[in-house]
């Protein structure tokens, strides 16, 4: 549901078992997607989603999502998400999302730039046509802005990672959400019974394909960690993972 003046679009989930981890709570893979979703969704509502923007042979791309959150949404519990655009150009949108739990209680926010390229050229596209259907919203994100994520130099550890099927999505490339899903997996288990992620932020900067082969190179310490993938000495994506210690109550509980 939405607003009167499509400013603001809410969607209400459930989350079920399934689509847990195993701390009993949303994925960050997972909740990523959903924060995808939403933005789409709410971008097709006002008249420039995928379809309205293939007209012109433009389309929209994800450069940057950072995710902040004081806890995740549970198993067996309703959860929603309430975007809005906070800025927009003839270059890009930033948009938000906010993350409330059963007792509509905010517990995080999403911030997610989506940038228009020609797929003819491959080029930046002019969003000036589309203008006029995007009202920002007066609310501001309170969690930070995306930091600048340079190289990471010597890495304390590197691991290899050759892409496969299951990590394609529609475009023929790796699906944007499965970079978060093997990042995570350079961390054991135990590590996520004892942490939870706070925050994380990751940008996109070129494609990678299947049975494309790639470098993870890991450096940080027990709070943060910077992460590089790269092919062939090119990066396809950097991130950044903090990590905070869970409550003595939730490690007693598993």
């Amino acid at each position: 549901m939405m607003d009167n003046d499509m400013t603001e679009y809410r969607v209400d989930y459930f989350l079920s078992a399934a689509e847990c981890n195993a701390q009993q709570e949303i994925s960050l893979p997972l909740l990523a997607q959903k924060l995808i979703d939403i933005s789409t969704a709410h971008a097709s509502a006002i008249g420039v989603g995928y379809e309205h923007l293939l007209e012109n042979n433009y389309a929209w791309v994800l450069s940057r999502v950072a995710i902040e959150l004081e806890r995740f949404p549970s198993i067996n519990k309703p959860y929603s998400l309430i975007t809005w655009v906070e800025d927009v150009n003839r270059r890009y949108s930033e948009r938000i999302v906010e993350i409330r739990d059963e007792n509509d209680a905010v517990i995080g926010y999403g911030r997610l730039t989506w940038v228009a390229i020609n797929i003819v050229t491959r080029r930046p596209a002019d969003l000036t046509p589309y203008l006029d259907n995007i009202t920002p919203s007066k609310r501001k994100c309170p969690i930070e802005r995306f930091p600048r994520l340079g190289p990471i130099g010597a890495p304390d550890r590197v691991t290899m990672y050759q892409f496969q099927y299951s990590d394609i999505d529609f475009n023929r490339h790796v699906n944007s959400t499965r970079y978060i899903q093997f990042i995570l997996d350079r961390w054991t288990l135990s590590h996520f019974d004892l942490n939870r992620v706070s925050r994380f932020d990751i940008s996109y900067h070129t494609e990678a394909h299947f049975e494309d082969v790639v470098e993870v190179r890991c450096k940080g310490d027990e709070e943060t960690q910077d992460v590089e993938i790269a092919r062939d000495g090119a990066v396809c994506t950097r991130a950044r993972i903090k990590f905070c210690p869970r409550s003595v109550e939730s490690v007693a509980s598993r």
